[in-house]
């Protein structure tokens, strides 16, 4: 069934998000410090985004500003602790209704083999299996990047708000690369569950017995014709949320 992309686009309800990161006062409103040539990671509301260095800066912000606008829908209708899955099928709803063809998927319950699991370990573990090896090379380099910040920092004190409370959490990690002309993103999901207070969600450390752990891992790409239609009407609909809920992190 055909869609009416700019209709379905005016008629569709976002939410802000519990708090918003600190913006660069030297940026526009609809500004993304986006570049060329080098890879890129970003905090995305609730999501890790990066950027193999091939991937050209009007892509890079295509990719942001979707991924924004399909968490913010998502986070509309199903802002619950509890609603992690209406949430997830909402955001891949989302995507696919702007032009991204993203198959759905079913989470998997991860299984520890060891008593003792970190977050950090298991993240790369699953995406490695899944994607291979250039997606982990710069999610290490994120991930390392983003532990060096001091719990402090605004950017941390943020993600941290937005993705997860004191027992529940759930954040996403994706990576974005052009191949044949054609821009793909591949993300993975992570749903954690714990009788632990949850805190630097990305480096928790639990035993399996009070912890949980579930995910799901798909690929999608962009059809840029259609995308490319309706790319003003994304900004537009996102307006000052671009900088308030996107931030750069120094890899």
């Amino acid at each position: 069934m055909s869609i009416d992309h700019l209709k379905y686009l005016r008629e569709l309800e976002i939410e802000g998000l519990e708090d918003a990161f600190p913006a660069s006062k030297d940026l526009e409103a609809k500004d993304l410090p986006t570049a060329e040539g080098v890879e890129q990671s970003f905090m995305n509301a609730k999501s890790i985004v990066s950027f193999v260095s091939e991937i050209n800066g009007q892509r890079r912000d295509d990719v942001l500003n979707s991924v924004l606008l399909a968490q913010l829908a998502a986070n509309k209708l199903f802002p619950g602790d509890d609603q992690s899955l209406e949430w997830y099928k909402e955001f891949v709803k989302v995507l696919n209704n702007i032009g991204w063809d993203i198959q759905g998927a079913e989470f998997t319950h991860f299984e520890s083999k060891d008593n003792l699991f970190e977050v950090e370990s298991v993240i790369i573990d699953i995406l490695m299996t899944a994607f291979g090896g250039t997606f982990v090379e710069i999610i290490t380099k994120t991930l390392t990047a983003i532990k060096g910040l001091a719990d402090t920092n605004g950017k941390i004190t943020v993600f941290e708000k937005n993705t997860h409370s004191l027992s529940k959490g759930a954040f996403q990690i994706g990576l974005a690369k052009e191949e044949n002309d054609v821009v793909s993103l591949q993300i993975g999901t992570f749903l954690i569950t714990s009788t632990n207070e949850i805190k630097r969600i990305l480096f928790f450390k639990s035993t399996k017995d009070k912890t949980s752990l579930d995910y799901c891992s798909r690929t999608g790409t962009l059809n840029e014709g259609i995308y490319e239609k309706i790319r003003d009407s994304v900004v537009q609909k996102l307006g000052g949320k671009v900088t308030e809920f996107i931030a750069e992190v120094e890899i």
